[in-house]
């Protein structure tokens, strides 16, 4: 049951808060260990090296019991939004002809209704599953393959770990430029810091989402 606040909805649960906040932490860590092992950097050789290919294990570990978290407390949300993240219709095409204009000059008035999570931050959710998925096959491979498995298929997983990394962490930078930066972007931070979202807010800027909210509110 969603909890009440005066003038606002509650968008994201404490499970959801948590899970995003401890992803958060893992993939920085991920990213600050990563890097200098993708620049084969000589901080990445020797002792030192052997240190921050254990905090990159460490991420992995904060990351893997974060989305364990989730299936584990909090799976019925987990499966509505999965299902609200791989939905796309014709709103979804209309949200990319309006999002220069949305984001760049402000103009809310032709981006059609979006649900809880508006185009931009599904195509988002859809790159960090799919690409936390395979990333995820392709580290496993390299942490425990070593030796045991062909080189060819070895080098092949190495590849694709990059590529992927290269692509979830550019992708990173936009989510957070966005939540942090953009001005029509607060509200959606303050939610999943606090889990609440102004009414008027979720009315103007999720549509589908308001609607879904106060039709529980009349049940």
């Amino acid at each position: 049951m969603a909890k009440k606040m005066k003038g606002a909805m509650y968008v994201f649960s404490t499970t959801q808060r948590l899970v995003h906040w401890l992803i958060v932490v893992g993939f920085t860590i991920l990213v600050l260990t990563g890097l200098p092992i993708y620049l084969d950097s000589p901080i990445a050789q020797g002792d030192s090296g052997m240190l921050i290919k254990l905090w990159h294990r460490i991420g992995v570990v904060v990351t893997a019991v974060a989305a364990l978290f989730y299936v584990l407390f909090d799976p019925k949300r987990l499966v509505v939004d999965l299902k609200k993240i791989f939905t796309w219709g014709g709103d979804d095409l209309g949200w990319f002809k309006a999002a220069p204009g949305y984001y760049f000059l402000g103009d809310e008035g032709a981006m059609p209704e979006q649900d809880k999570y508006n185009t931009g931050q599904k195509l988002w959710y859809v790159t960090v599953v799919i690409g936390g998925v395979f990333i995820g096959v392709t580290g496993l491979i390299m942490w425990f393959g070593r030796g045991s498995i062909p080189p060819g298929l070895f080098l092949w997983a190495v590849f694709l770990h990059s590529v992927l990394a290269v692509m979830l962490t550019s992708f990173t930078l936009v989510h957070i430029y966005l939540a942090v930066m953009h001005p029509l972007m607060k509200e959606g931070l303050d939610s999943i810091r606090f889990g609440y979202m102004p009414e008027e807010y979720v009315k103007r800027h999720h549509a589908k989402l308001y609607e879904e909210l106060k039709g529980k509110e009349g049940n």
